[in-house]
Order: C-alpha cells, then sequence, then structure tokens
C-alpha cells in the first residue's frame, strides 16, 4: 500500500499473475482473493486517475499473461515456422487486454474524487466492482470480444456457485464475485459478510439443482474424440488413417442404437464440397436411421466462393440435409479481414481464412430434440449460442484445442461451456478432438467425459433441458437490472457517513 511508481505497477503486475492461477485447471482460489485485494489496495492508494489506470493496466497485464499463455502452444504445432513470434504476441494480447482494468480503476477513481460521499470503505469497494463489471462486459463485445477467463470462472470447481449466472449471467456473476474476493480489503466485517454470502450462494445454487438424471429419456447419442495430433491433422498421407480411425470409433459396439455419431471440429481431413467423395465414406459413421453431426471444413463446386469452418449434419445416404457455417470467427487466426480483396496483391493473404457464415441457428431434425450447434470459440460468448428461432432443447459444442496441447487453454474452454450451459438453462454436449470432449448438464454438471490426449467414444442419452432461466429470456437485460441495483444501493450507501476518513485513506 505505500508502494509507488514502478514498484506499484510491478506489484500490481505479480498479483494479477497470481490471482489467474485461480482459474481452470488449478483453482487456487486464495491467490484470487489475494490477487484482487492487491489490486483493490493499489488503487486506493493511487494519487489520482492516472496512476490508478496505470497500475490497474499493469494488474490487467500480468493477468492476462497468465491466462492466455496457452496460445503460445499454437505457435509450436510443427513446423512451427512463426514459433518466435508466439511469446511477443501473447505479451502484446495481454498488454491490450490490461486496458480493460486500467479503464475500470481510473473511472473508478475519478468517481471518488469527484464525489467524495463515496469515500466510504463500502462505497468505494462497490464503485469499483460496478466499474469492474462493466469493464468486462466492453472486454466481451469491443473489437468481436474477447470473454476469456471472466471473474467468475474462479467457482468453477463448485458447480453450485455458477447457477447464480442463470440469473445474471457470467458477468453480473463476476459482480458478485469481484465483491467476495475484494473483501478482506474492506476489513475483517466485509470478510466474514463474503463468506456468508458465499455460503448462502453455494446453498442456494444446491436447493436449485434439481437431482442428476442418471436414465434420462433423451436419445442416446455417441461423441467421439479421435485425439488426432495437430501435427498430423492435414498431412496428405494421414488422411486415410485418420478417416479409417474416426470409423472404427464410430462403430464401436452399441453403434446401431444410437441416434447420432458426434465427430469434432473440422475432423474430416478434407474440404467437404457436395458429392465429394469423402461423403461416402462418412456414410458409414450414421448409425441406422440416425445422422453424423460432424464438424468440416466446407467448400462449393466454386473455389472461388471459399471455404467455411461448419458442422454438418449427414444421412445414412451420405447426403448433407443440414448445415451452420461459423459466425463468430477468431480474427486473424481463422479469418483475416479484406482478405479476399488483398489476396491478389499478397499472395499468403487469404490462405487459411474461412468465410463468415450468416447467422447462428437452430437445427430440427426427425429423431433428435432441436439443437443449436456452436463451433469451438464461439461457446465463450454469453447470450449468443443459440439461434433466432425457437429455443433448442440442447447445445453441440464442436471443437479442436488440439492447437493447445496440455496446456489450461482447453480447461479454460470447457469452464465456458459449463457456464453458457447454466446461463440457457440447457444440457450442452461437448466433443472435442483431443479433449475434453464432455456430456454437460443444464446446470453446468459434467455428467461423462474424456480428458485431455485420450482417444475414445461417450455413448449417453441428451440431458434435458430446465425451463428457461432470467438469463436465458432476456440476456444482459438481467445484468443491466443488476448493475442499476448496485448504483442505486452505491448512491443510498453514499448518504451515510463513515467512520473513516475520505478520499484515499487505507481500508
Amino acid at each position: 500500500m505505500t508502494l509507488k511508481g514502478w514498484r506499484a505497477a510491478g506489484a500490481a503486475f505479480v498479483a494479477g499473475a497470481l490471482a489467474a492461477l485461480a482459474m481452470p485447471p488449478l483453482h487456487w482460489l486464495p491467490l484470487a482473493v489475494l490477487g484482487v485485494v492487491a489490486f483493490v489496495w493499489l488503487w486506493d492508494t493511487a494519487s489520482g486517475p492516472k496512476s490508478a489506470l496505470l497500475r490497474g493496466w499493469a494488474w490487467g497485464t500480468g493477468h492476462f499473461a497468465v491466462g492466455s499463455y496457452w496460445i503460445v502452444e499454437a505457435f509450436f504445432v510443427p513446423p512451427a515456422d512463426y514459433a518466435p513470434l508466439g511469446p511477443p504476441i501473447v505479451m502484446g494480447l495481454a498488454a491490450l487486454l490490461g486496458f480493460f482494468p486500467a479503464m475500470a480503476a481510473g473511472a473508478a477513481k475519478w468517481a471518488a474524487l469527484r464525489w467524495p460521499s463515496m469515500g466510504g470503505r463500502y462505497c468505494r469497494l462497490l464503485l469499483l466492482a460496478i466499474a469492474w463489471t462493466i469493464a468486462e462486459w466492453l472486454r466481451g463485445h469491443v473489437f468481436t470480444g474477447y470473454p476469456w477467463n471472466p471473474l467468475a470462472h474462479v467457482w468453477a470447481f463448485a458447480t453450485p456457485l455458477l447457477q447464480g449466472a442463470a440469473l445474471f449471467g457470467v458477468y453480473g456473476l463476476g459482480l458478485l464475485t469481484f465483491m467476495i474476493l475484494a473483501a478482506p480489503a474492506a476489513g475483517w466485517r466485509a470478510s466474514i459478510l463474503a463468506l456468508v454470502v458465499a455460503g448462502g450462494a453455494g446453498f442456494a445454487g444446491q436447493a436449485a439443482m434439481a437431482p442428476v438424471d442418471t436414465a434420462g429419456d433423451g436419445p442416446l447419442v455417441r461423441i467421439v474424440q479421435p485425439n488426432t495430433p495437430q501435427a498430423e491433422k492435414w498431412r496428405p498421407d494421414k488422411r486415410t488413417p485418420h478417416m479409417a480411425r474416426l470409423l472404427e470409433l464410430s462403430r464401436r459396439d452399441g453403434f446401431d442404437k444410437v441416434a447420432a455419431v458426434i465427430w469434432p471440429e473440422t475432423a474430416p481431413p478434407f474440404v467437404i464440397e457436395p458429392g465429394s467423395p469423402a461423403l461416402e465414406v462418412m456414410a458409414k459413421a450414421v448409425p441406422p436411421g440416425g445422422y453424423l453431426l460432424t464438424g468440416a471444413a466446407r467448400g462449393t463446386r466454386n473455389r472461388e466462393d471459399g471455404v467455411w469452418n461448419s458442422l454438418l449434419v449427414v444421412d445414412g445416404e451420405g447426403e448433407i440435409v443440414a448445415t451452420y457455417d461459423k459466425v463468430h470467427l477468431v480474427p486473424l487466426g481463422e479469418y483475416i479481414p479484406f482478405h479476399k480483396q488483398l489476396a491478389p496483391v499478397s499472395g499468403f493473404i487469404g490462405r487459411g481464412s474461412f468465410e463468415v457464415g450468416e447467422s447462428r441457428l437452430t437445427l430440427d431434425l426427425p429423431r433428435l430434440p432441436s439443437f443449436s450447434p456452436i463451433i469451438c470459440y464461439e461457446v465463450i460468448f454469453p447470450a449468443a449460442v443459440t439461434g433466432p428461432e425457437e429455443r433448442p432443447r440442447w447445445l453441440l459444442n464442436v471443437t479442436n484445442d488440439a492447437w493447445f496441447g496440455l496446456s489450461s487453454g482447453p480447461y479454460q474452454h470447457l469452464a465456458s461451456a459449463r457456464v453458457r450451459a447454466v446461463e440457457e438453462g440447457l444440457p450442452m454436449l461437448r466433443a472435442a478432438n483431443t479433449g475434453v470432449s464432455a456430456v454437460i448438464d443444464a446446470y453446468g454438471r459434467v455428467l461423462a467425459a474424456l480428458d485431455m490426449q485420450q482417444d475414445g467414444i461417450i455413448d449417453h442419452r441428451i440431458p434435458a433441458a430446465r425451463a428457461p432461466t432470467p438469463y436465458g429470456r432476456w440476456g444482459d437485460v438481467t445484468l443491466l437490472g443488476l448493475l442499476m441495483l448496485a448504483v442505486a444501493l452505491l448512491v443510498a450507501m453514499s448518504r451515510f457517513r463513515w467512520p473513516e476518513k475520505t478520499g484515499n485513506s487505507k481500508p
């Protein structure tokens, strides 16, 4: 609390980095408390908005550098031509994302100095929590958004504590999470209150969760996890063995009893076009009277139209009966803006760039409850995982996390899928190339899973959906309501006289 200048910024960087270790798969929650309390103390002792902004930026840079380090793994997948660019790109991304906590810190400091009546310790804490939540929402939306590791994911180890997302979404749960983690900065009374609130939220969440339905009456489906190494995935000499492996896993005992076989994102090592010979092979993975649901690179007979990252529904005749094209592509990873226009100027631009899909969909097929497909990265975006049609009965996430090895990335990706299930009140089936494939119920519980770098299948009935949740019905309107309530509470609290000095006094 007495640090200044670069020492304060350095402490903020370390505190942010430590807080990131509370995210999956480590779940070191005490480090989240330490990191957030340090954030509050450093903010509280900043001399003004500029100083608070700098400290918030340093905290955010450390936090996102550790939380997103797994991106480096993709640069080292053979042939690893651009491996040296990995670390500086990840640090650059962390520095950019650090501006969101910086904006929260700077804006909250300006408000605290502008209205001295908010000088009480509890007022300052609530003010900072409100600013944090708004900044986190902006991080999920600005420049296509990057809502990776929102603060509420620290509760991923305890499913009952995730149930608040059904009311206010992950950002609203993040506001409450910030208040709980930061409570020690306001003294021992606030710490005890935070423990009581967290315990009450856990009991309420547990009470809201229906017992696990072990039998289920939904159709039986088979999820296939082939565990294909990314370095081998598109090699021409490996295509036949890869397809043979997918078919062998798909047709294991019980194949004739399932309604659908599910393959991961871009599972076939080909660009699939109408009439493609690969469809005849893929038809062998279709169970009797059922479907193959597979991620695939989809093309058209006119090669100039481009290629889409898609979910294909294939029937027993090898016909594509339904298609979903990924809408939210990864900037620069899957999509290069204006790549068609720039391709004639620079030959390398445009290679590996997918086309953007038109809209999200809800697919309704005979023998299967209606579902909304979500491809890979799309699952991290709250209130953006279902089609505009009638509410689906379940969600399907196909992904390929092989790029990221055994890093924390795939586990954090799974946490996002679980929270989307809680928000929407819908079960989610997840097929991942190298893991983690899972069956997730409508409360975010993992009912079955295949861990990282395992090959195998999951045969499971599609879990039941729950009644539409408040967040599933109204999306971020519930978050707005929570923020308005927090602001009203802040105004009411500011009218009381607090037994301490205002401004930059120690909490």
